[in-house]
């Protein structure tokens, strides 16, 4: 049984105060700490959870995944008393995967073989505080800043949470209570972040639905005809509503077929896949201010779509980093330490992602998502490399920042690279057969959409604005989060460039040559070589790091490297390229989640292009597994190793 007290804070400036304070009413409070905890909600389709009483909530941690499902009760005032079951996960997997388990038990009672779905992503910056009784330790005090989203869709809040642990009383609850409610004048929260943060989304769809409100109101007209128009209707109401295709074809008593096929349609035409005299008539069936209502949503909506930005509600977007001048160089001597040497190689690509962001952020230019791509795969690779040399507990919210920006920053990325392999292919194919892929660049266009408005609401959000200005700040600091250079007994560690540079280098060099016997002869598994360009990644990179104390031949190692790096890129996009398309030939969809048993369609997509150009990557994919050895012996020359010993022999 979770109890706990919550109260709604009025401003960031009582946040803080509360968070620096040191008594509240007879306990003391003791030194907090600083944690970002990403949760994501989840409930199947038609919210069979939610319709239970209670709420399953995922919530990432650095060593795996914690699933909780908690009781929804109506508190009494600030105090709420609920059931809570909790799992532990590695990774997440579907509810049949789970351990034994109540949690586990009581979900797959819930929702029988559906599968588990997000409802919406809530993320805090919570300052957590101990609560004591002279030795005792009977709470825990919480101070979220929270931010709601879904799709494009953000809210923010700010709350207090005391939750009492198991040496505390209700009675000391009772007096922390009193105390926040009548000396700090707080107002008690008689709602959990999940009733707030789904009345947001039931209030505010957001774009990542399919139709807008005013859409859905006209759909809803028509859907009341009993014609083939109100079919129509019918399935896309449906898949607004979140069913997959098949369950939306039965509501409407169409074929699986015909749902996607209205769907393209809708995607490509809205409205217009109706007549103008239905549309007339299920117009006239309004109210005059669901008109007028109509007309600002059609509006606003017109306004988003244009700019491409995402929305977020009492959430101003931050305004992009204006253009500096880069430096060429980190500026790295063989005499610095590793961690300094890190600072100077992390706020030198620090510094390129800033400058990239505002034409991220126009999308504009494809190029210039990459380079801030580029610049964050840099820095997390750097972590890597110097990780050894720093301390984890400061660098770890800036290593969780670059993962965070990372992963928004490469769903996007990712289908620019597979539109632009696309394009290629259809460049060679005669002009009256340059539209046979068509029906897969519409459910394209669909998944780059939904994934520039999940960036952008990142890059909006106040946890990027704070990520980019505390790393900022923290890199201007000399040796900033450096670790001692002598171990507890007074023993000197190596920490000097010139001495550590070439264990450093070799040790990579040693993780690729140990593929050797894995990669030759025949039948080499794909997942295997796609390993390998993991490894080949990893010491391009030190030598890239490590080039500016290093000989002139480092360049020719660089491009080496690069050279079967992108090598094995090449053939692990066309391997991805490959595994979508059949996703889209079966279901009609981009991408798909397995064990969905119910999704298995009724009925195969036609699309005669799509099978082509999949033949097509299948066939690059042999060609690129058979001209492996030639670029594989390029590193496994002597004149090779040759280079690599004179270009380290500099730094002596």
């Amino acid at each position: 049984m979770e109890i706990e007290a919550k109260f709604a804070l009025p401003d960031l400036e009582t946040l803080h105060r509360l968070a620096a304070v040191e008594h509240l009413a007879d306990f003391d409070l003791l030194t907090g700490q600083v944690k970002q905890v990403c949760d994501t909600y989840l409930d199947t389709c038609d919210r069979r959870i939610l319709a239970a009483g209670y709420a399953c909530r995922r919530r990432e941690h650095s060593d795996g995944i914690l699933i909780t499902l908690k009781e929804l009760k109506s508190s009494e005032g600030a105090v709420h008393r609920r059931e809570e079951l909790e799992v532990s996960l590695p990774v997440y997997q579907p509810p049949l995967q789970w351990p034994p388990s109540p949690v586990r038990d009581r979900v797959l009672n819930l929702i029988a073989e559906d599968p588990l779905t997000p409802l919406f992503e809530l993320e805090q910056t919570r300052t957590v505080r101990p609560v004591s009784r002279g030795d005792q330790v009977v709470a825990e005090l919480s101070l979220d800043e929270v931010l709601f989203s879904s799709g494009a869709s953000a809210y923010p809040l700010l709350e207090l949470e005391v939750e009492l642990l198991a040496e505390g009383t209700e009675n000391d609850l009772a007096k922390m209570v009193t105390c926040l409610r009548d000396e700090w004048r707080l107002q008690p929260e008689p709602r959990s972040k999940f009733e707030r943060a789904l009345r947001f989304l039931d209030q505010h769809p957001t774009p990542n639905r399919l139709l807008t409100s005013h859409e859905r109101d006209i759909f809803q007209q028509i859907a009341e005809r009993n014609d083939r128009y109100s079919r129509r209707a019918m399935a896309l109401l449906a898949l607004d509503d979140g069913q997959i295709q098949k369950k939306a074809g039965k509501r409407a008593h169409l074929s699986e077929r015909s749902v996607r096929y209205w769907l393209a349609r809708f995607r490509q035409e809205r409205m217009d896949i109706f007549p103008a005299r239905i549309q007339a008539e299920a117009t006239s069936m309004l109210l005059p201010s669901e008109i007028g209502e109509m007309h600002v949503q059609a509006d606003t909506v017109t306004a988003i779509e244009a700019e491409g930005a995402a929305v977020l509600p009492e959430l101003p977007e931050r305004p992009a980093e204006p253009r500096i001048k880069l430096r060429a160089k980190p500026g790295l001597e063989a005499d610095d330490s590793m961690a300094e040497a890190a600072r100077k190689t992390l706020h030198f690509h620090l510094q390129r992602m800033l400058y990239h962001e505002s034409g991220t952020r126009k999308g504009e230019d494809i190029e210039e998502l990459h380079d801030m791509r580029v610049a964050t795969r840099r820095m997390r690779a750097s972590m890597h490399v110097f990780g050894s040399y720093l301390d984890p507990k400061q660098m770890a919210p800036f290593v969780k920042g670059l993962r965070r920006t990372g992963r928004a920053l490469g769903a996007v990325r990712d289908l620019d690279v597979f539109r632009e392999k696309m394009q290629l292919y259809l460049d060679t194919l005669p002009p009256g057969q340059q539209d046979a892929l068509n029906p897969l660049l519409t459910v394209w266009q669909a998944q780059l959409d939904t994934a520039r408005k999940k960036m952008l609401t990142y890059l909006n959000s106040a946890r990027y604005l704070r990520f980019k200005t505390e790393f900022g700040e923290f890199l201007e600091k000399p040796n900033a989060g450096a670790l001692p250079a002598v171990t507890r007994q007074g023993e000197p560690i190596p920490h000097r460039l010139r001495h550590v540079v070439p264990v450093v280098i070799y040790q990579r060099l040693a993780a690729v040559h140990a593929y050797e016997e894995w990669v030759t002869g025949p039948d080499v598994p794909l997942e295997r070589l796609h390993q390998l360009r993991i490894a080949c990644k990893a010491l391009r990179y030190a030598l890239e790091f490590f080039r500016e104390v290093l000989g002139a031949e480092t360049k020719t190692l660089i491009d080496t490297m690069k050279a079967l790096q992108d090598h094995l890129g090449n053939l692990q996009d066309a391997v991805v390229a490959c595994n979508l398309l059949r996703d889209f030939l079966t279901w009609g969809t981009w991408g798909h989640q397995k064990n969905q048993r119910d999704t298995w369609p009724s009925e195969p997509v036609v699309a005669p292009g799509v099978v082509t150009y999949m033949a097509v990557r299948q066939t690059e994919i042999q060609q690129l597994v058979g001209t492996f050895p030639q670029a594989w012996s390029q590193i496994q020359s002597p004149e090779f190793h040759h280079m690599l010993e004179t270009a380290l022999a500099m730094l002596w």
